[in-house]
């Protein structure tokens, strides 16, 4: 007699909505006037590989403890008090380096505003919920483990980053590469180059989901990278990272942020 398999649980999208899908494509001129519809695009075509971040989350020892204290990560990463706190080369002060130099908030979109709708009415389990929204606050997290910038290269590099973490996800790069890899002003080879090494790093990297952050501000960015097996940046990107000047219409324009250099500087 074949093994019972465990449930699935409920309210967890395994599925594209490809009606979702198509009818954002166009707000993606300007996607800074579109949080919602842009959001709406991310999670009906990344369903399938959401769904299977959510089971690995829910199967690593961190993962487990997150879901079930479903610490407010954001809370933590909005306290700009605390984290000016961090001494200089935490993990902690380089994010805040990232969003003070860059001019940005803690999160990339809105929970109440864009997040929550869309989740009720799409019926989302808590659990995958809190993934989903824990998620979005790692979005500049990952910028910080990776020295990703806010520039639209930067922005192209972190979403190979996030693709190596979420394997097999080539609906994602496809989105990735017929976007930003299109618009990027560089060579063709060089934007592949920087993309697939981008990719690689986030493969051989821990499960950055269900990293405890909360526990990690305070120690040193090398020693945390290494810890969650981020390859350092002259090894992953031997080139060095690829920054564009030029951003879509609608969008603010970019800081060059390099926070390894920031330290050697100080």
């Amino acid at each position: 007699m074949p093994p019972v398999s465990a449930p699935e649980p409920p309210g967890v999208p395994e599925h594209r909505d490809w009606p979702a899908v198509l009818g954002a494509w166009r707000f993606l001129a300007n996607p800074a006037g579109n949080p919602t519809r842009v959001f709406d695009l991310i999670v009906g075509l990344s369903a399938p590989i959401l769904a299977r971040a959510y089971y690995q989350v829910r199967a690593h020892p961190n993962g487990r403890r997150l879901l079930a204290h479903k610490p407010d990560l954001l809370a933590v990463l909005s306290d700009d008090e605390y984290l000016a706190s961090l001494p200089a080369g935490s993990l902690g002060h380089a994010y805040r380096s990232f969003l003070t130099t860059n001019r940005l908030d803690a999160g990339v979109f809105d929970v109440d505003t864009v997040i929550r709708p869309i989740a009720e009415r799409r019926g989302w389990d808590d659990d995958f919920f809190y993934m989903v929204r824990r998620g979005t606050a790692l979005h500049d997290m990952f910028h910080t483990l990776g020295g990703y910038g806010p520039d639209l290269g930067g922005e192209f590099g972190n979403l190979g980053f996030h693709c190596g973490q979420m394997e097999p996800s080539a609906a994602l790069k496809t989105l990735a590469l017929a976007t930003a890899g299109t618009v990027i002003p560089a060579a063709p080879w060089r934007k592949l180059s920087y993309f697939r090494q981008a990719v690689r790093r986030g493969q051989r990297a821990d499960l950055l989901m269900a990293a405890p952050y909360e526990e990690l501000l305070q120690r040193p960015l090398a020693e945390v990278r290494d810890a969650l097996g981020v390859t350092p940046t002259r090894v992953a990107h031997p080139q060095g990272h690829l920054f564009t000047a030029w951003m879509p219409p609608g969008m603010k324009p970019p800081t060059r942020w390099d926070y390894d250099a920031i330290l050697a500087a100080a």
